[in-house]
C-alpha cells in the first residue's frame, strides 16, 4: 500500500505522499477520485501488515472508526470510511493542511521563544469545543456515551493553514458501548500528559481529558511541561 500509484478497490483512492510513519502504522496523503475528473484530497490511515494479524490492535483501529463516525464538528477530524485493501485495514480521513502543536512549540523553543498568552488561549479553547462535542455524545436512547479521548497531547492537536484547530487520533480513546474488557489495566496514552486517573490504570472520564489539556495549556505558556516524563505510549502514527 505505499506506491503512489495504487489505486484503493472501489473508493477509487490514489496515494500521494506519506505524511507519517509510527511503530505499527502509517498516514499518507491520498487522493479520492470521482466521476469527470473530480478529486479530493484526504488522509489515509493504515495498519502496517506485521500487525494486521494482532487482534487487539485491529480492534482499537475499528473501535476508532467508529467511534469517530458521528463525530461531525469542526475542531475534530472527521472520519469518512473504513475498508480492507489487500487484507489491510484503512481509514478514509479529513485531511488537515497544517502542522500540529509539537511542531509549533518545538519551532518557538528553537527560537527561545514563548507562544504568545492569546494564541495559546485560542488553541485550548477550540480543543474545548471539540472536546465538548465528544464528551457530550448520546446514543439513540439519549444515554451518554462516556467518551474520552485519553491522549489529549500536542501531536494530537493539529493547526490548519488557516487557523482551524482539530482534535486527531481517537486510537485509544474508550466509549462506554465500545470499551475493550481489559483498558483500565493498561496504560494508554503519553507518559508525560496522563491524567493521575490514566497513570493509576482506573476509570478514566471526561475530566481526564480535561486534566492532559490543562498540562498542553501550561507547556504552551511556561515552555516546558510540569511533569519530568518521558513522552512514550502505545499510539502507533
Amino acid at each position: 500500500m505505499s506506491h503512489p500509484d495504487q489505486i484503493l478497490g472501489s473508493l477509487r483512492l490514489s496515494i500521494v505522499q506519506t505524511i507519517a510513519k509510527g511503530g505499527m502504522g502509517q498516514v499518507y496523503r491520498a487522493i479520492q477520485h470521482g466521476v469527470e475528473g473530480f478529486g479530493k484530497t484526504v488522509a489515509l490511515k493504515t495498519i502496517l501488515e506485521p500487525y494486521a494479524a494482532d487482534e487487539e490492535f485491529v480492534r482499537m483501529f475499528i473501535a476508532e472508526a467508529k467511534l469517530v463516525a458521528d463525530l461531525v464538528h469542526q475542531n475534530i477530524v472527521q472520519v469518512y470510511h473504513l475498508g480492507r485493501a489487500e487484507g489491510i485495514l484503512y481509514m478514509v480521513m479529513e485531511y488537515v493542511d497544517g502542522v500540529n502543536l509539537r511542531q509549533i512549540l518545538d519551532r518557538h523553543a528553537a527560537q527561545g521563544r514563548r507562544l504568545p498568552v492569546e494564541l495559546a488561549a485560542f488553541f485550548a479553547s477550540r480543543v474545548c469545543r471539540g472536546l465538548e462535542h465528544a464528551h457530550a455524545q448520546t446514543d439513540a436512547e439519549g444515554i451518554p456515551l462516556g467518551i474520552v479521548h485519553r491522549d489529549v497531547s500536542p501531536r494530537n492537536l493539529l493547526t490548519t493553514r488557516f487557523g482551524e484547530v482539530k482534535i486527531c487520533d481517537f486510537g485509544v480513546a474508550k466509549a462506554r458501548s465500545l470499551a475493550m474488557t481489559d483498558d483500565d489495566r493498561r496504560v494508554l496514552g503519553k507518559y508525560a500528559y496522563l491524567s493521575p486517573e490514566q497513570a493509576r490504570r482506573e476509570p478514566t472520564d471526561n475530566r481526564s481529558d480535561l486534566f492532559s489539556l490543562g498540562l498542553v495549556l501550561f507547556e504552551m505558556l511556561a515552555g516546558h511541561r510540569p511533569f519530568a516524563a518521558e513522552v512514550r505510549s502505545r499510539e502507533a502514527w
